[in-house]
């Protein structure tokens, strides 16, 4: 057999259905791929019939499966797949998206003809497969960008400048094996490898994608997809990705390059709070750790990037501490709202209520009795409050103190 040139590498767990249609696909894409090739899948320990899957498609691709005993972790099942490839080139493609397979061709030999470009990097289209919908890519670029060897600080302002997250990539197996690529914590991989990358090798950033990310697979079933649930939480991780790319171009530039550095790794920051915000409200998350996110960009100056007005984040947030907070609603049984109240605001409280009843009154008189299991709000007039039934062991909240530990 010929040795394969490119390495197509799939890391999968329990996604036998999403797997079966990749490799589908790949028997479309790769039919008249001009190079041998390897379709190289590493299985995490899979308890559905992905080995089954793997198996259907061994007479239609150069398929090697290998299934590990367990479950290694999503990390060191992707190390394992770069550091056992076979190919020259590595291709990483999720098991859930797919590829095109003349664009991974070009670039294949674009790369042959340009021994010094290590790893080549491109946005991803973005597609519904049931809608039948291109939504367009990730992230534009006006042009290709080649990062001669060694220059972090153009690295650094190219990811700024394009706001690229270089997670999709080609690359020259021996890089990934001199490079030795891990998974830290602290700061974003992907930043922080193409530092890694740049230092070892020229990196090419290409306008034009090869990689197509799947956002909704089939009609019937909706998966979690890691990387929308990472952008509601890892902005830090990211500040410290660039802030290490910073770092290692800290020889190349000046400290008025370096405040300027600084200031724009800030802006990409809030456009991804940004992001994180729209999100975290799409997917109806805890209304209080929203707005505490919210307020950072009010720190930085980029409010006006909020999706929606930070007063109306502040508002649903105090609700939802109210509702929900475990001293405040110790013991609580019913909860009492005394006030004027839209109609958004009840259905709200309906939704989070539990097991509590609820009342709403329009005046203190319309109340009736209180006892020691309520939680009252009152919107109102400090008098109000004076009207309520006095020595009833109710906890009370006036909503003005209830929003002064929110700030506007």
């Amino acid at each position: 057999m010929t040795p394969a040139l490119v390495s197509f590498c799939i890391p999968t767990y329990n996604r036998a259905r999403y797997l079966d249609s990749l490799l589908q696909s790949l028997t479309q894409q790769l039919a008249d791929f001009p190079h041998a090739f390897e379709v190289f899948i590493s299985d995490n320990g899979s308890d559905d019939d992905t080995e089954a899957v793997a198996a259907r498609y061994m007479d239609a691709l150069p398929l090697r499966y290998k299934r590990h005993a367990s479950n290694r972790g999503s990390s060191a099942n992707y190390q394992y797949l770069m550091d056992q490839a076979q190919g020259e080139y590595l291709v990483y493609v999720a098991d859930d998206d797919c590829i095109l397979g003349h664009r991974v061709a070009e670039i294949i030999d674009l790369m042959e003809a340009n021994p010094a470009v290590g790893i080549a990097y491109a946005p991803w289209k973005l597609y519904d497969l049931v809608a039948d919908k291109d939504q367009g890519q990730f992230y534009q670029q006006d042009r290709d960008v080649l990062i001669p060897q060694g220059q972090h600080q153009m690295l650094l302002d190219t990811l700024l400048r394009y706001s690229i997250f270089p997670e999709i990539y080609i690359c020259r197996r021996n890089l990934i094996r001199t490079m030795m690529p891990s998974v830290p914590e602290q700061a974003f991989y992907a930043f922080v490898h193409a530092s890694e990358f740049v230092h070892q090798a020229a990196v090419l950033f290409l306008q034009e994608p090869y990689y197509i990310s799947v956002t909704n697979y089939f009609a019937d079933h909706q998966r979690n997809q890691a990387g929308m649930g990472e952008a509601e939480h890892a902005w830090d991780r990211y500040r410290g990705g660039l802030e290490y790319v910073l770092g290692r171009a800290s020889q190349q530039v000046s400290p008025m390059e370096r405040i300027g550095f600084g200031l724009r790794i800030q802006e990409m920051i809030a456009q991804r709070i940004s992001v994180a915000v729209r999100l975290r409200m799409a997917a109806q998350r805890n209304p209080v750790e929203t707005y505490y996110l919210a307020y950072r960009l009010k720190a930085m100056g980029a409010e006006q990037q909020l999706p929606v007005p930070l007063q109306a984040l502040r508002s649903q947030a105090a609700l939802s501490f109210l509702l929900t907070d475990t001293e405040l609603n110790r013991d609580v049984t019913e909860l009492v709202f005394v006030g004027t109240y839209e109609p958004e605001l009840r259905r709200h409280v309906e939704e989070l209520k539990g097991a509590r009843k609820v009342r709403f009154a329009s005046t203190p008189s319309q109340v009736g009795s209180l006892h020691a299991h309520n939680l009252v709000l009152v919107r109102g007039t400090p008098a109000m409050l004076a009207e309520l039934p006095q020595d009833s062991g109710a906890r009370v909240v006036h909503e003005p103190a209830l929003l002064q530990k929110f700030a506007a």
